[in-house]
């Protein structure tokens, strides 16, 4: 899963949806001193993968773009944001833009007491509104690019992020049809490893 997705399925504490968020730029590991709140959310983050990568619906998105190809997990992580961005009100008590607004804002009053790399991690995020880009057909063509630009030649001369555009636009829909099967799993997956059945408010 992506950026989004990992801070939707959360405790309703900013530190735990900022170590849900950093774990993938941290390799898994918070730093000395961080809260409690944040270290189970870099734990949730790990579950959240090992759960996504065993699951048979995400397999079959992958299988989508073809039999072979070392980006196709990223590719289907970005587009699941964007179709939990299309599809948000199925999953969400409340309105994107409010749930953004109350992240980033809350994020900008945390984040103050970070390491300075987790703190220009989530200020680029705030101040490029990324969690939102995927948002559109696109915003998908444009996060690819940028996957490009950070791929090393050897990678490229095999496959790119951009090079997969043209099938996530003729699958995109048995794509979403995965995504509206696979999300509810995730949520009461979720549920169950965190310990509060009820989830936070945000999550129907």
């Amino acid at each position: 899963m992506n950026w989004l997705a990992h801070i939707f399925i959360s405790e309703n504490s900013i530190d735990y949806q900022l170590g849900n968020l950093l774990a993938d730029p941290f390799k898994g590991k918070s730093w000395e001193g961080a809260s409690r709140q944040l270290q189970d959310g870099f734990g949730m983050h790990a579950s959240i993968d090992s759960f996504t990568d065993s699951n048979a619906l995400v397999s079959q998105s992958k299988s989508r773009l073809g039999s072979r190809g070392y980006l196709k997990g990223v590719i289907i992580d970005i587009t699941y944001d964007y179709c939990l961005i299309k599809n948000w009100d199925r999953y969400s008590k409340v309105d994107l833009d409010r749930f953004i607004n109350t992240f980033y804002q809350n994020a900008n009053a945390a984040i103050v007491e970070y390491p300075d790399n987790a703190r220009a991690f989530v200020q680029r995020l705030i101040d490029y509104r990324v969690l939102t880009s995927y948002g559109s057909v696109e915003g998908l063509e444009l996060a690819f690019r940028r996957i490009d630009k950070r791929l090393s030649r050897r990678i490229l001369a095999k496959e790119s992020a951009g090079g997969y555009m043209p099938v996530i636009k003729r699958e995109l829909a048995a794509i979403e049809k995965d995504f509206s099967g696979f999300f509810p799993q995730l949520v009461s997956h979720f549920r169950s490893k965190s310990g509060v059945p009820g989830g936070p408010h945000w999550l129907r």
